[in-house]
């Protein structure tokens, strides 16, 4: 009898545990899933509020004050585009930004350094982003097929060049490399901060979110993704560059902690030959690898002020009136200029 009642509290604890081993790896994966994705990433007016003027906008960039606004659909979301055509152009860059940023943030800073430089760019805003449609990002792999629905609507308009740019940081950094799996014919990517697939960076982003265990339900984890993604949890921005005849230059920051170097990032996953030139940016963080470093400490130490203002906006203005702007915004020349010998 004895025998009998430990063999029936070991199958309820083997049921209690196989039981917590599925359903963890499913809550993991919809906690990520809905916190990250499942709204909007950004909106026009977030650049208004006091708190994230910070840098130079983009009425304060002569190269980028004129400029055409267009209109593409990306499945059933119409998203913006914004054209600044140069006469007489070297090539076109198609810029895109990151996840919970817009054509219109930062990524300015280098957009104006293409123009100043005889390259016409043509920024978007992503799916739920800036003054695009939608009201879910999807996930990780969208930013490959807005970048493809870019493409495609600027080859029916004849608004492509004959040297064609891919310029994207993080989310679109991943996006412009994944997109030439889908059909985008580029000459250059030019990859800022760039994970290498979805899934393996959701797993990070689980246990940032959710904690260690993850790692024990990996499998559930990987099927309830695979499950709401499908063939697009393991869309590979370095198998699409191996394959491509694209001329890649993947640059990381070294102390990047969103997404290490030497872990789940495309510069992790590329080899540098002929076609591909990798650059790793010493004490350099995940946002704006493109700006100096002090101009990074600069911000960190800005942003750092403002959360100790606590939402009080008054403060909070009087403080931001007090911000260089210029500092905040300071490119990294040499970095820049090294892009520019890379695509010519």
């Amino acid at each position: 009898m004895k025998k009998k009642k430990i063999i029936k509290i070991c199958i309820i604890v083997s049921l209690i545990l196989i039981i917590n081993y599925f359903v963890g790896g499913i809550v993991a994966a919809s906690i990520v899933i809905s916190n990250i994705f499942d709204h909007r990433g950004s909106n026009y007016s977030d650049l208004l509020l006091d708190e994230n003027n910070i840098y130079k906008r983009i009425e304060e960039y002569d190269s980028l004050k004129n400029y055409e606004t267009y209109n593409f659909y990306s499945g059933k979301n119409k998203l913006k585009g914004y054209y600044h055509k140069i006469e007489d152009s070297k090539g076109l860059v198609i810029s895109v930004h990151g996840m919970t940023s817009q054509a219109f943030n930062d990524d300015i800073q280098y957009q104006s350094y293409f123009v100043e430089n005889g390259y016409s760019v043509f920024a978007i805003d992503l799916t739920a982003s800036g003054n695009s449609e939608g009201k879910s990002m999807k996930g990780l792999h969208q930013s490959a097929y807005d970048v493809k629905a870019c493409y495609d609507f600027l080859k029916e308009e004849s608004l492509l060049e004959d040297k064609l740019i891919l310029v994207g940081h993080s989310w679109g950094a991943f996006g412009v490399s994944a997109s030439l799996s889908l059909g985008v014919d580029a000459d250059y990517v030019v990859s800022f901060s760039a994970y290498d697939n979805p899934y393996d960076t959701m797993v990070r982003y689980s246990v940032n979110s959710v904690g260690g265990f993850i790692y024990t339900t990996i499998p559930t984890f990987y099927i309830t993704t695979s499950i709401k993604y499908g063939k697009n949890n393991t869309l590979s921005a370095s198998k699409s560059l191996k394959k491509s005849n694209a001329k890649s230059l993947i640059i990381h920051g070294e102390a990047d902690k969103s997404i290490p170097y030497n872990k789940e990032s495309l510069y992790a996953k590329m080899d540098e030959n002929d076609n591909t030139k990798k650059i790793l940016l010493p004490e350099i963080g995940h946002s704006g690898p493109w700006r100096t470093k002090e101009a990074n400490q600069y911000i960190d130490e800005v942003t750092a002020n403002i959360k100790k203002l606590k939402k009080n906006k008054q403060d909070i203005k009087e403080y931001v009136d007090t911000i260089d702007k210029n500092k905040t915004s300071e490119i990294n020349i040499e970095l820049l200029n090294e892009i520019k010998d890379f695509i010519e």
